[in-house]
């Protein structure tokens, strides 16, 4: 339920090194059952500790929903505690409304180890599912449904209405939800869970691939922990990937996969990578007979920042910059007495004051000076682009899209980006544990403006594709990478085209 962590501009990558020596000195305290109650004045007080720390803290709360209708939302909110309710209740009440702040890096959460117990001991849904064209199809070849059958109810509740509960629960950035989809592959047993509660069997409803007629199977449910197994055997996983791997795939083509930028937080990783690509990029160079590179993020989730930039650096056309700017609501951190025991505030709060001054009553924004220049490198490949993106492509893979719509040479094939194409709230993000029900409160502490082009999409909205290419059911069974193979026929299309002698 949760993705990485991205560091902040500007600050210097041995920052968690020296953190155990101020982390929060807290007592462990005993976690609650999904099912354990809890009075109306304890959860009013998780409700304003949580709204405290989002309305002082957040720099893009009001980013896609108006404070009037975040402050109506709280009190209705504030008002329906007035009887006592369960773990899973309050979490189901508090959830949907933390999603408004369409934050990618914002999430509210259950306490962290009854989340792990639940992803390891609950009595789940069996079946791994993909979301193809928003509707569920099997995603396995050997569970009690065949693959690529439409599931199309489960105990009585059509799919439809299951996904219109249970998406308010999952993050996104900004107003698409091809994340949302992509993170309901990974987590649609737990949230079926916790909407619908407890199952020991379900009546699955579904269509077989290439058949009409409806039918129904009782399936009863299996240990979280085997289902994980299963997830990691679904048909359409590829297997073990590298985070980034650069190799040829045909005449003139080569497919550099670049899975994540989630590595290089100590010297040796970041050497690694920047010899990686100091080294295929001088081989590129000097093979002319490179023309396209298939460039594929669709895995891409982000990672440590400076990551994107410097792979960018050897696809850029003019110098750029990390962002066009870095924005933060305080230099204090909020509620300091409710972070988690693993937060370092006072460091936080140290670093922010040398990165950040003043502008205007509500508002810090990022020295210009802190804000890192780049020059394209004299390795930069010029041939064509073909980027792939998908709904996990997200924080730093969205930036590195967004500095890539900077170049004409460039072209975005696959589905919608599940990250925002203009502004995100990242950075350093800091846990807050709720006095009450331990859940738990994620608030990013910056908001960067992405270093883009002229290309405009409209709020709220990812990285749209040139070509929108989806997944057929009868590719999902057959394997067939739908994005890979159209990207393949542009490609072959182009370097056909450029072997042709020039008209005189």
């Amino acid at each position: 339920m949760k993705t990485g962590h991205v560091l902040l501009f500007g600050i210097a990558l041995n920052l968690l090194a020296s953190a155990p020596i101020e982390a929060a000195k807290k007592k462990p305290q005993e976690q609650p059952s999904l099912e354990q109650v809890f009075p109306p004045d304890q959860m009013k007080q998780d409700l304003k500790v949580l709204r405290q720390a989002l309305e002082d803290g957040h720099p893009g709360l009001y980013l896609y929903t108006a404070k009037e209708e975040f402050d109506k939302r709280f009190d209705q909110l504030d008002k329906t505690f007035d009887q006592p309710m369960t773990l899973r209740q309050f979490y189901l009440e508090v959830a949907p409304l933390v999603e408004k702040v369409y934050c990618g890096h914002t999430y509210f959460d259950l306490p962290p180890k009854l989340l792990k117990s639940l992803q390891k001991e609950a009595l789940s849904f069996p079946i791994p599912i993909a979301f193809l064209n928003k509707k569920a199809y099997v995603d396995h070849a050997k569970c009690d449904l065949p693959l690529g059958a439409e599931i199309t109810a489960i105990n009585g509740t059509s799919m439809e209405e299951i996904l219109a509960k249970l998406l308010p629960y999952i993050r996104s950035d900004g107003y698409n939800v091809t994340l949302k989809y992509r993170q309901m592959e990974d987590e649609f047993a737990l949230h079926l869970l916790l909407g619908y509660g407890k199952k020991d069997v379900f009546e699955v409803e579904y269509v077989p691939f290439g058949a009409k007629e409806k039918t129904s199977k009782r399936i009863a449910a299996i240990p979280a922990k085997k289902l994980e197994k299963a997830l990691i055997e679904r048909h359409s996983q590829a297997g073990r990937t590298k985070k980034y791997k650069l190799s040829p795939i045909e005449d003139g083509i080569h497919l550099f996969s670049m899975n994540s930028f989630d590595f290089g937080l100590n010297k040796k990783g970041r050497q690694k990578y920047k010899t990686f690509l100091k080294e295929n990029f001088g081989t590129l160079q000097e093979n002319n007979e490179v023309k396209c590179i298939i460039l594929d993020l669709r895995q891409n989730d982000g990672g440590y920042v400076g990551n994107d930039a410097q792979l960018f650096s050897y696809f850029a056309q003019a110098p750029f910059r990390d962002a066009k700017l870095a924005e933060a609501r305080t230099l204090t951190i909020p509620v300091k007495e409710h972070l988690a025991r693993d937060q370092f505030p006072k460091m936080l709060e140290r670093i922010f004051a040398k990165e950040f001054k003043q502008d205007g009553d509500d508002r810090f924004l990022m020295i210009d000076e802190k804000i890192r220049r780049w020059d394209p490198k004299r390795k930069a490949f010029e041939g064509h682009v073909y980027v792939l993106i998908g709904g996990w492509t997200h924080s730093g893979g969205v930036v590195f899209g967004s500095y890539l719509l900077n170049n004409d040479n460039v072209t975005f094939i696959g589905e919608e980006t599940g990250g925002g194409h203009d502004t995100f709230t990242a950075g350093n993000m800091v846990l807050y544990d709720l006095p009450n029900t331990r859940c738990q409160l994620e608030v990013p502490l910056i908001r960067y403006e992405n270093y883009r082009g002229e290309k405009a999409f409209p709020k709220g909205s990812g990285i749209r594709p040139d070509h929108p290419v989806h997944q057929t059911p009868q590719d999902l069974i057959k394997k067939v990478d739908t994005v890979m193979e159209f990207a393949l026929a542009l490609a072959r299309k182009k370097v056909a085209a450029e072997k042709q002698p020039a008209k005189q």
